[in-house]
């Protein structure tokens, strides 16, 4: 996936998830695509390189951005994992890949936020405000891959937002951490 097709599908997640959403569960055939090589790790590369200017002195910004990047693919992996847990779904392959996916588009709005976490105290209300949209984003990625009935899903859905967003503040709180460590 090239960088033109990169903003296009970030583009297309964060203003019109829906027919993302429709577009993964019908399938394109014939075409091979791992989210996790070709959308996930370029978007938080490029949000990790965007940091640089940000922070303006290369050896910490490029420790600082490691650090990041090893601590944003951990909480994919770990929400990808619990996510499927929580659901209860059958563990075939399929149904592993289609958690990764929903995983990996729905935590856009928490990497492009993560350019905004160098504004003090500013940076909890970029955080929140990305989270909220994570879920509602993860919340419509669910219900229309997995044909969730609203009802029913309730408490499910809830103690799979809870999970998010307790990772997600894990993860902040790192990144603050690793901020202050290097003093930006």
């Amino acid at each position: 996936m090239g960088v033109k097709e990169l903003f296009v599908a970030i583009a297309t997640l964060l203003f019109r998830n829906s027919t993302v959403w429709r577009d993964l569960k019908e399938g394109i055939p014939g075409k091979e695509f791992n989210v996790l090589r070709e959308y996930a790790v370029p978007v938080i590369a490029l949000v990790q390189l965007a940091k640089f200017p940000l922070i303006g002195v290369p050896q910490p910004a490029m420790l600082f951005a490691i650090i990041n990047f090893l601590v944003d693919i951990a909480v994919l992996y770990v929400l990808a994992g619990g996510v499927g847990y929580l659901l209860g779904q059958e563990r075939t392959e399929n149904s592993k890949a289609m958690m990764l996916n929903v995983v990996c588009y729905s935590m856009t709005p928490v990497w492009l936020c993560e350019l905004f976490y160098f504004t003090g105290l500013w940076s909890w209300l970029f955080a929140v405000t990305a989270l909220s949209y994570t879920l509602v984003i993860g919340k419509n990625g669910l219900t229309c891959i997995l044909d969730l009935e609203p009802v029913a899903s309730r408490p499910v859905l809830r103690n799979t937002a809870f999970f998010v967003v307790m990772v997600n503040i894990v993860a902040f709180l790192l990144i603050n951490a690793a901020m202050r460590l290097f003093n930006f």
